[in-house]
Parts: structure tokens; C-alpha cells; sequence
């Protein structure tokens, strides 16, 4: 049953590029996101099978070797030429797209964040904030969990790569400030209590969906419903109208 998901993927990924997630191919597919990754696994693992066919274009190539060469050796420590024998590519190909390593980075770093795919984010304060939520944690969960290599190295790797990667990503529109801005807005329209602070509201959330679908499903499937449900039940305690 593989062949004709991967032949499905190979579809997506000709309309999508490197930005496609399992759900746009489980969409297409007709099928569920768990099947998708039951047969094809996450999107790593799609890509390392879509690697070398005709559906990898050249900056897919080369952003797939900025993942390769930092899984072994650190973003920081990195080169272009070690990036661009990974991607197949000559290095004058990178400078030429890029300009130099900071430049790929920074590119790198924007082609992988959730912030830019998820819908209506942040959504409006006057929208109810557990559907809100609920919207936000689903598709978070989905994309660390698709995403797991990349986001073990962001959060687990050595202390030099997390201030190297610090350094070039603009925070002003990072993931991480637009959710604390969701808690904030909330907070001044009064839908959630405002005694603890938005800063650490948004760094708990964090940790709970890396938590469920980076560390906890050793071996097997996210139940993304049954992740979702219970990180969403932990912060409706803070509605003001929960008993």
C-alpha cells in the first residue's frame, strides 16, 4: 500500500515544494493523517524517499542538506561546502541563492516554522479561546510531530547551536511571539485569567506538545485527538467562565 501514497506525496510535493505536511497529502489522498504516517512514516522519512526522484527540486535538495549536515554536525558548525555535497550541488549554487551560510540559515529556519501554516494565526479576540485553542494545539502537535528531527535538534541541541540559530531568527514574527500575543489578547478581553503571565503560559504549551509528539510516542503513532484533548483540558481551567 505504500506505492500509491508515495505516488500521492510526489503529487503534493510537485504543487507544494518542501512546505507540504501530511495532512495536505492525507487530504489528497482522501484518507486519515494517521494512515498517511502508518504507511509513509513523518515528513523526514517522506522526504529521504522522495530524495533523488524529480519531485526534489534544488532548494529542496539543499534545505534537506541543511537538515543532513546539522543532524551530524550542529547548525554552527555546518559549512556550505559540507552542506552542498549533501544536497548533490556545487557551492556557488548556495552563494549564488543565498548569498552565504547566514543567508541559507535564515532561509532554512523560515521554510520550517508552523506559524506561516496555520489558519487565521493569531486568530481574532472575539473568537471563542477553546476552539481557538484547540485549533492551535492540533495543528502544532502535527507539525512537531512531522518535524521531529528538526525539532530535537532546536530544543535539544548543544547550547552554541540554540544561540547561533537565536541570533538569525527574526523574534519579532517568531511562533513563539505570536503565541504569547493569542494568550495576551485573550487576557485583555477577559476570556482567560491574566494571574499568570502570557510568557510562561506560551513556554508551558511548548513543552506539552513537544512533550506528546516529539518524547512520548517512542516507537509508535501520535493519537493527535487524544494530545490535543488533554493539553487543551489543562489551560480551560484558565477560562474565566470554568468552574
Amino acid at each position: 500500500m505504500t506505492q500509491p501514497y508515495l505516488a500521492i506525496a510526489r503529487t503534493v510535493y510537485a504543487e507544494k515544494g518542501p512546505r507540504f505536511s501530511l495532512a495536505d497529502i492525507a487530504e489528497a489522498a482522501n484518507v486519515s493523517r494517521p494512515t498517511i504516517y502508518k504507511h509513509l512514516g513523518n515528513k523526514d522519512k517522506i522526504l529521504s524517499l522522495l530524495e533523488g526522484s524529480d519531485e526534489m527540486d534544488t532548494p529542496a535538495r539543499i534545505m534537506r542538506g541543511v537538515l543532513d549536515v546539522a543532524k551530524a554536525q550542529g547548525f554552527k558548525a555546518a559549512t556550505i561546502e559540507a552542506i552542498a555535497e549533501a544536497s548533490g550541488v556545487g557551492p556557488a549554487t548556495i552563494y549564488r541563492r543565498f548569498g552565504d551560510k547566514e543567508g541559507l540559515i535564515r532561509a532554512f529556519i523560515e521554510q520550517q516554522t508552523p506559524r506561516d501554516k496555520m489558519p487565521d494565526f493569531p486568530p481574532n479576540a472575539k473568537g471563542d479561546f477553546a476552539a481557538q485553542l484547540a485549533v492551535i494545539v492540533t495543528h502544532m502537535l502535527g507539525f512537531m510531530s512531522e518535524h521531529k528531527t528538526l525539532v530535537r535538534l532546536i530544543f535539544s541541541g548543544n547550547e552554541g547551536d540554540r544561540a547561533y540559530l537565536k541570533a538569525l531568527r527574526n523574534d519579532t514574527n517568531s511562533t513563539f511571539n505570536r503565541l504569547n500575543g493569542f494568550f495576551q489578547m485573550h487576557q485583555r478581553a477577559g476570556h482567560i485569567s491574566a494571574t499568570v503571565s502570557s510568557t510562561l503560559l506560551t513556554t508551558n504549551l511548548f513543552g506539552m506538545i513537544h512533550a506528546q509528539a516529539v518524547l512520548a510516542p517512542a516507537g509508535g503513532a501520535l493519537d493527535m485527538q487524544a494530545a490535543s484533548d488533554s493539553i487543551c483540558h489543562l489551560f480551560l481551567s484558565l477560562s474565566t467562565g470554568a468552574k
